[in-house]
Parts: structure tokens; C-alpha cells; sequence
């Protein structure tokens, strides 16, 4: 055990020999000096240690504080973003009665509303970030904490076994001493008698003057004493050497001695002497007899994210999703914490108590244009539609961009609306029959009015289409029965998708009313009005405008695309309607049984 300590406080300190060299070579002993210099230098690196933790608290309820301003402003910034709104809508409501009134003051005033609005939830969202890499900081801060305390921990049970070895070797001293002895015999003892006698009263104030001496010259002789009738220092005499020995005169007998002496103190003596546990003067293999087992301290590790779903794995081993509270042996374990779209977090801790660790997921960037593209194939060999990857993450939807969701699991949008001819293939492989071929008949709009068709249907309209258009006069309950065979097909699950994870792959990342900005333009998309060949006149050809950053097709406009919600939710508007009910938060209800031709579908395939 002796060397074995060294080499901890020589890994502690790199002012001292590298472990690695110890481990092969002859270690010498540490003193209590350089265990009380180690201890120093540590006791500093605590407090300054101390002072950053503080510091970063402060830094965290700054932000804590800035974050609930934003909050509180956030509500005030909504409030007034409404009763503008509810301004401009009674303005416009005047605009009838009153052709020459004054918008623009109600213009601005919502305008300056929504642009307050949005600096609100930018500021939000970088408050929040600032506010978690504070708490992964701060982790990292207490982590190192704990560490130092483990350290000088270690440290302070390194300098009681210097001391325990320094008075080791303080103790097993040999010396030879000189003394002188007279005694005055009794009457009744022979010469002999009163020689022997002389000489062990001699030897005996030798072994005392040799024992005093020792105890003078430790270096903790003070403590020492207080101690020193609960032990035998086991002093032994091994040569003496007799330079004077007879009658001073008539009654008295002189002898003088030369005695050398050593110490054979017990190897718990020190600690007794020093008053400390007596494990510090023994080996750790020495102190385990019996055949015990050496008892293993188990301490609770409480571990968080800043993310649901994720999963934990420690040494390898996997415990599930935070939250999570485990228990584990002391020493040092690798945490291993990941989430599908999010950069792993790894971490190794040296843990010697209950531990709590903050983990912060980061999120994986989105590159426009970055999503994969693939396509299932059908049992006839044939392509099933083409398909896009929208990854996992935090996105934000909604009116003026003000709700944050997030995506656990990447899925896949169809690159485009289903066609004419995508759909025709599951038709001639089925026989369906749709919705609106059941009832003869389609809706259509004419003159902002919603007008049947009689004995339309998908194959005819009312519209020209071609085998690349969008289909059209498709109920939900039709988009769901293709959705259905399409996985029997491809043995992969597709759907239709939600509100949420359609308006998440239209917007592609962008906070702007349409995917590439706040103002519509003219020939940007098919809508009513929109300034194309196709507006307020039937569907384009899939494609036939730009793709979105995620590379998805005819997200705004061309036709309204049906959403899994069971009250008829559809998405994205139409060539028969005006571009302000084609922004990504747009809605229109439609009876999930019915059908019309400004109504098509887009799938979702999950991963």
C-alpha cells in the first residue's frame, strides 16, 4: 500500500512524476509536505470552482428572469396583436359603406403588432437556448465540483497515511546511547546479586532515555504523548557493551553501559499514536481478512434532458427515457444520452456520491434541400409514390408562427399531390369506387359560391386534367382506402398525415405566411388570383412550380389537400381560391364524405 499511495497523489499533482512511469519504476514515499501543498493547490481550484458555480446561478436566474419577462411580454403582445386585428376587421367591414375610409392607419397598426409578435418569440426562442446551455454549464460546473471535492477527499485520506508512514519511519529508529547507573544494594545481596541488579536498572533507564528521545524527534510529538500510554513502542535491546562496572565506593555499585537500541512499534501503533482509523496503517488486502468481501458504496444518479423520448444507456447498458433515477456503484461511468435528430450527448463521470446530470439535446440542423428521397415499390414492380424525409426536431406553425412543436420521429410526404395516374393504378387493381361516383356527383365553386357537379367524379371533374394532374373529387374516406392498399402493396405504413405534420413539411423550417416569405407574388403558385394560366380555371401539372427547402411540390395552392382530422380539415388552398387561404395555417372544412374538385390529397409514410 505504500507505494500505491504516491501514485494517487502523484496522478492528482502534475507537478510530480507521471503515473504511467510510476507504474513500472521504484515509487518513493510522499511527504506530508507534498500532500499539504497538493491539498493547497486544490483547496484553491475549489474555491475558484465555488465562485464559477455561483456566478453561473447568478447567469441562470438572470436569464430565468429574462425568460419570464418575455412571457408576460409575449401575453401583452398577443393581446394587442388581436385587438388590432379586430380593428383592421371592422375597418374593412366600414370599407363598404365607406369606399373613400382610411385603412392604412389600421394597416399599420396590425402590421407593427405582428412584426412586435414575432421579435417576441425569436427573443423567446433564444432566451430558452441561452437558458439551457446555462443549466448544461452550469452541469459541467457542478460535475467538476464534485470532482475537486472527491479529490481533496482523497487527498485528505493521503496525507493521514503520510503522516501514518512519516511516524512509521520516525519510529523504527535504532541508536546507541550511553548511560550511567549507581545503585546502592541491600545488605543481604551477594556481589553478583547487586551487579545484575545495577545493570538491568541501567538497561531499563537506557530503553526510557531511548523511548523520550524517539517521542521528542516525531514530528507530531505534541499528539503524540496525549496517546502514548495506550501503546507499546516494543523497544528492544540488541547489543550492549558494559565500559564500567564496580563499587564507587563501599555501599554503592556503579555500572555504565553502551546499549544499542531499536524500535519494533506494532504496524497499528501509528494510527493509536496519531489517533486516526487504524485501516490507514494497513494495506486495503490486509484490513479484508476473514474471507469478507469488501463492502461497495451504491449511490443514486438522477439524469434529465431537455428532450422526451430519448434514450439513456450507461457502460453500455440501456435504462430507457429520462427521466430516470438509477442506482450505481461509485467510480466512473460513461452516459451515453440520444434522440433520432439530435446530436448524442456523451459524457464520462467520475461519480462518488448522489449525482444529478443535466444533459442538453441538440438538434440536428435542417438543410433546405437536404431531405432524402425514395420510392416504395408496389407488388407489380411498378414505383409507388415519390417520397421525402422530414427529420425530427423543434419546428414552428400557426398564425404569425407563435406555436413551437416537436416532431419525435422522422416520417415521409409525397413529393407531390397524388395524380390522375397514381391514383388510376389503385383503381385498376381494386375496382373502387369512389365517393363521388356513389353519390354522381362533385362540388365545384362558381362565382364564390359551392356548386354541384352532376356525375362528376375523378376521371371527369369538370376540370381539364391530365394523367399528371392532381386527382381531384376525392373524399377523406377515399384518400384513407388508397393510404390502406398503398400499404398492403408496399408493407410499409402509409397514412394521411396530421394538421401539424402537414403544415411542418409545407412551411419546410420557414416562420413566413407562405414557405418562401410573407408576401404571395404573382405566378408563385395555382391559386385563385394567383396569376397563372391555371388560376380560378382548373389544376396545374404536379411540379410545375418550385419545390419547398424540404423539396416538396404544390404545398400552396393547386388543390386542398385532406388531413387525418375527423372533422374534415383540409390544407394548403386551391386554383379556385384567393392566395391569403393558401398560407401554411390556412384551414378548410369539408365533410370527410364528400368531394370536389378543388379537393385532392398528399400521404404520409411513417419510418
Amino acid at each position: 500500500m505504500r507505494q500505491a499511495l504516491p501514485a494517487l497523489l502523484l496522478a492528482l499533482s502534475p507537478c510530480f512524476i507521471p503515473f504511467t512511469v510510476l507504474a513500472t519504476d521504484a515509487i518513493p514515499t510522499v511527504t506530508v509536505q507534498q500532500a499539504d501543498e497538493t491539498l493547497q493547490s486544490k483547496k484553491t481550484e475549489m474555491d475558484a470552482s465555488a465562485k464559477q458555480v455561483a456566478k453561473q446561478k447568478t447567469a441562470i436566474k438572470l436569464a430565468q428572469d429574462k425568460q419570464s419577462q418575455l412571457e408576460k411580454q409575449s401575453i401583452q403582445l398577443d393581446n394587442k396583436l388581436k385587438q388590432t386585428k379586430k380593428a383592421l376587421d371592422r375597418d374593412y367591414g366600414r370599407i363598404t359603406n365607406e369606399p373613400d375610409f382610411d385603412l392604412r392607419p389600421s394597416q399599420g397598426a396590425y402590421q407593427s403588432a405582428w412584426a412586435d409578435v414575432k421579435a417576441n418569440q425569436k427573443a423567446r426562442l433564444e432566451s430558452e437556448q441561452e437558458l439551457q446551455e446555462l443549466y448544461a454549464d452550469l452541469s459541467l460546473f457542478e460535475v467538476d465540483q464534485k470532482r475537486l471535492n472527491a479529490d481533496l477527499d482523497r487527498l485528505s485520506e493521503l496525507k493521514v497515511r503520510a503522516r501514518v508512514e512519516r511516524l512509521r519511519s520516525e519510529l523504527n529508529q535504532q541508536d546507541e546511547l550511553k548511560v550511567s547507573f549507581t545503585n546502592v544494594c541491600q545488605d543481604d545481596m551477594t556481589i553478583a546479586q547487586c551487579a545484575d541488579q545495577t545493570k538491568n536498572l541501567a538497561l531499563q533507564k537506557a530503553v526510557s532515555r531511548f523511548q523520550s528521545q524517539l517521542i521528542a524527534n516525531t514530528s507530531e510529538h505534541k499528539t503524540i504523548k496525549q496517546h502514548l500510554e495506550n501503546v507499546s513502542l516494543n523497544i528492544h535491546v540488541v547489543g550492549q557493551k558494559v565500559s564500567k562496572d564496580g563499587f564507587s565506593d563501599e555501599t554503592r555499585y556503579q555500572t555504565i553501559l553502551d546499549v544499542t537500541m531499536e524500535s519494533r512499534p506494532a504496524k497499528n501503533t501509528p494510527c493509536k499514536l496519531l489517533d486516526v482509523e487504524s485501516s490507514y496503517c494497513f494495506d486495503e488486502s490486509e484490513v479484508q481478512t476473514n474471507g469478507q468481501i469488501k463492502e461497495v458504496q451504491w449511490v443514486t444518479l438522477t439524469i434529465r434532458s431537455n428532450q422526451y423520448q430519448d434514450k439513456v444507456a450507461i457502460d453500455g447498458v440501456r435504462y430507457g427515457s429520462t427521466p430516470l433515477d438509477i442506482m450505481l456503484p461509485v467510480g466512473s461511468h460513461m452516459v451515453t444520452i440520444e434522440k433520432e435528430g439530435y446530436r448524442s450527448f456523451h459524457q464520462e463521470l467520475s461519480i462518488t456520491g448522489d449525482h444529478t446530470l443535466r444533459a442538453v439535446l441538440r438538434e440536428k440542423e435542417n438543410v433546405p434541400h437536404s431531405g432524402r428521397k425514395f420510392a416504395d415499390a408496389l407488388k407489380n414492380r411498378s414505383k409507388a409514390p415519390e417520397m421525402v424525409v422530414i427529420g425530427s426536431g423543434q419546428y414552428l406553425v400557426g398564425e404569425n408562427s407563435a406555436k413551437q412543436v416537436t416532431v419525435d420521429k422522422a416520417y415521409a410526404m409525397s413529393a407531390t399531390p397524388i395524380t390522375v395516374a397514381e391514383f388510376e393504378t389503385f383503381i385498376n387493381d381494386t375496382n373502387y369506387q369512389t365517393d363521388a361516383e356513389l353519390k354522381k356527383i362533385c362540388t365545384t365553386v362558381e362565382e364564390s359560391q359551392i356548386v354541384p357537379i352532376t356525375d362528376s367524379y375523378w376521371r371527369n371533374p369538370g376540370i381539364k386534367q391530365g394523367a399528371n394532374s392532381p386527382v381531384v373529387c376525392i373524399s377523406q374516406t377515399d384518400a384513407i382506402a388508397y393510404t390502406k392498399w398503398l400499404s398492403t402493396q408496399t408493407g410499409f405504413k402509409y397514412r394521411l398525415p396530421s394538421e401539424t405534420e402537414w403544415e411542418v413539411a409545407a412551411q419546410a423550417g420557414s416562420q413566413s405566411a407562405y414557405w418562401w416569405g410573407d408576401s404571395f407574388g404573382a405566378g408563385q403558385a395555382n391559386t385563385g388570383w394567383g396569376g397563372t394560366k391555371w388560376s380560378n380555371i382548373s389544376t396545374s401539372p404536379v411540379k410545375t412550380f418550385a419545390p419547398n427547402g424540404f423539396g416538396l411540390y404544390d404545398v400552396v395552392g393547386n388543390v386542398w389537400e385532406w388531413t387525418n382530422d375527423s372533422k374534415g380539415v383540409t390544407k394548403g388552398g386551391s386554383w379556385s381560391f384567393s392566395p391569403n387561404q393558401a398560407t401554411g395555417y390556412s384551414q378548410l372544412f369539408i365533410a370527410p364524405n364528400t368531394a370536389a374538385n378543388y379537393v385532392g390529397f398528399r400521404i404520409l409514410r411513417q419510418l
